[in-house]
């Protein structure tokens, strides 16, 4: 078995399976002897290891909080984190139109900073940021078209669309963008709204309220019902979102197994290294 074929690809995304391989890249599956067939048994073990399961919680967020994509819709994300190598989040895809920096992600993926984040048909997107100190910040631009659910918990986010900036902390909200509008319902928290074309322009929209803004101008805030709430965010239970995990049960009880193979194998070289056959004693009359 080549060795460069075989990076101990355990599961089909880049996720926690994947950073496992390490464990084994310093040897070689080619090796003849019991070697090498104890380091595949222990690869096969690792593989039946990992399962997809459901993202449970979806309206739960960490420090760093969350954004939520639907269909049609792209982003690019930047955070004060430091380089555009830096780790900033996960994203959990759904549907064949997940994209991330134009590579198609199955079911997970890590994202670096500065990285453009798009949905196509039938397609829709979680990034869930890194929990960091209070002092991050988090600057969405490039959102031209569609809908974002966003909680931006203890991150400061800044989301720029075609005719408004907004400024979350501590709020939960959701953006329609189109050409001519956006759209924002405030769920939790408040935000400020500044006009695109005019920063002088700008108002503080609270929870249980709505705003559209234009090229020109701000409207002015109205309430909207849970009805009317929940009709706008209706889109993310179209969407089932999942994560690989690794299942330690299976491991330990496939270790046994691995064990009790090896401690097999080991007896039966002792046994067989006296020279006789078939491992009975020889009397001698």
């Amino acid at each position: 078995m080549d060795t460069r074929k075989t990076k101990l690809f355990f599961c089909e995304t880049k996720d926690i399976c994947l950073s496992h391989s390490q464990w084994f890249m310093p040897f070689s599956f080619n090796s003849s002897g019991n070697k090498g067939l104890l380091l595949l048994l222990l690869a096969v073990l690792l593989l039946a290891g990992c399962k997809t399961v459901p993202l449970q919680d979806r309206n739960f967020s960490e420090r760093g909080g969350f954004l939520e994509q639907a269909e049609n819709t792209g982003f690019r994300i930047h955070h004060n984190a430091g380089t555009d190598n830096a780790v900033i989040g996960t994203m959990y895809a759904s549907g064949k139109s997940a994209l991330l920096n134009g590579e198609q992600v199955k079911i997970s993926a890590k994202v670096k900073n500065n990285s453009f984040v798009s949905t196509g048909p039938q397609s829709s997107a979680r990034i869930e940021f890194n929990a960091s100190d209070p002092s991050c910040l988090l600057r969405v631009d490039r959102f031209n078209a569609g809908n974002v659910y966003a909680d931006s918990s203890d991150c400061q986010q800044t989301i720029e669309t075609l005719h408004a900036r907004l400024q979350a902390k501590d709020a939960i909200l959701h953006i329609s963008v189109s050409q001519h509008q956006t759209e924002v319902m405030v769920l939790s928290g408040a935000i400020k709204v500044i006009l695109l074309e005019d920063a002088s322009q700008s108002i503080d929209v609270r929870a249980d309220h709505g705003i559209i803004i234009t090229h020109e101008a701000i409207g002015h805030p109205y309430p909207v019902t849970l009805d009317e709430t929940w009709q706008r965010i209706r889109w993310r239970g179209d969407f089932q979102l999942y994560k690989t995990v690794i299942d330690w049960n299976k491991i330990i009880a496939g270790a046994v197994t691995v064990a009790i193979v090896a401690a097999a194998i080991l007896f039966s070289r002792g046994r067989g290294g006296g020279g006789y056959g078939r491992g009975f004693p020889r009397y001698s009359r």
